[in-house]
């Protein structure tokens, strides 16, 4: 069975367009790192909330802390994706999200100034 993610646009029926694949798993890995946990009553621990944790960072082992997040956060909720590792960096204001998976290497980069996670993070890839 492939991953599936529901993607915020239409596809060329009007009709809400899924993405399959290796858009899904970006899509997915998106959502999860960008989802403040307690978000769902029925799965109240899911969630990475990199937003309000990567803002207000003050520990002294966060990146170890949320590399450690990340890959439990996938483990249990996106069991699909075959984790291998998890690295991070930070250069600046960004930090770099490298996903190493059996199926490919899926990088993001999370820009704290604007409060967002992109996949198109491939300049980073260098960095890490």
């Amino acid at each position: 069975m492939s991953m599936k993610a529901h993607l915020l646009k239409l596809n060329d029926f009007g009709m809400p367009a899924v993405g399959t694949g290796s858009e899904a798993i970006y899509t997915n890995l998106i959502y999860l790192i960008m989802l403040e946990p307690g978000k769902f009553q029925s799965h109240p621990t899911m969630g990475v909330g990199i937003k309000s944790r990567y803002r207000y960072n003050n520990e002294e082992n966060f990146l170890q802390n949320l590399q450690m997040d990340i890959t439990n956060q996938i483990n249990a909720f996106l069991p699909e994706i075959s984790m291998v590792d998890v690295t991070l960096n930070t250069k600046d204001h960004i930090l770099g999200i490298l996903i190493d998976t059996e199926d490919g290497v899926y990088a993001l980069s999370y820009d704290d100034t604007k409060g967002l996670v992109e996949a198109s993070a491939s300049y980073m890839l260098n960095d890490l």
